[in-house]
């Protein structure tokens, strides 16, 4: 199998917008704003999402960069690396957040895309990362764990991790 990060960018196409399409709009605490758009608007969303790179930190939104996975050239999700983050952030969301699409669930890209993010951090000079899942995603927890994520605490339906970078 081959496994590659792409990052975002606005060569992107039919393939792309199909996977953005098999997410769903709502789910576990993210939300897909691609889903539902008719394909003649997928450049101006692929526009917004390349700016987010250059965001300042807000209430709203931080710097985040976006990458697609693609397994044998198929794009098969997606993972968000929030570039830098206050303590709202690190406690609301942290540094990163990824959905694979439906149809390719329950094949271990969950835990390889956050693998693949981590040596994206590593690049971007990153130490030490934060994530979270709520305490009821045991899959989520799962690829965090599966990726060295460390159990800060659990507050509120809500599990905190720490991930070292080596």
């Amino acid at each position: 199998m081959k496994y590659e990060l792409k990052e975002l960018n606005m060569n992107m196409g039919i393939t792309e917008y199909e996977m953005y399409q098999d997410i769903p709009l709502k789910e576990s605490g993210s939300t897909n704003l691609c889903n539902g758009l008719p394909y003649e608007v997928f450049k101006a969303y692929l526009e917004s999402q390349l700016a987010r790179k250059y965001q300042n930190i807000s209430e709203y939104d931080t710097p985040t960069v976006t990458y697609i996975m693609y397994v044998n050239d198929i794009p098969v999700g997606y993972i968000s690396l929030r570039t830098k983050i206050d303590n709202q952030w690190k406690k609301w969301s942290g540094n990163f957040y990824y959905v694979i699409r439906i149809s390719e669930r329950k094949k271990g890209y969950g835990t390889k895309i956050l693998k693949l993010a981590l040596d994206e951090f590593k690049k971007l000079g990153f130490k030490e990362i934060y994530g979270q899942s709520s305490a009821g995603n045991i899959v989520s927890a799962k690829v965090i764990e599966n990726n060295g994520g460390i159990l800060l605490e659990e507050e509120d339906g809500t599990r905190y991790y720490k991930i070292e970078l080596q």
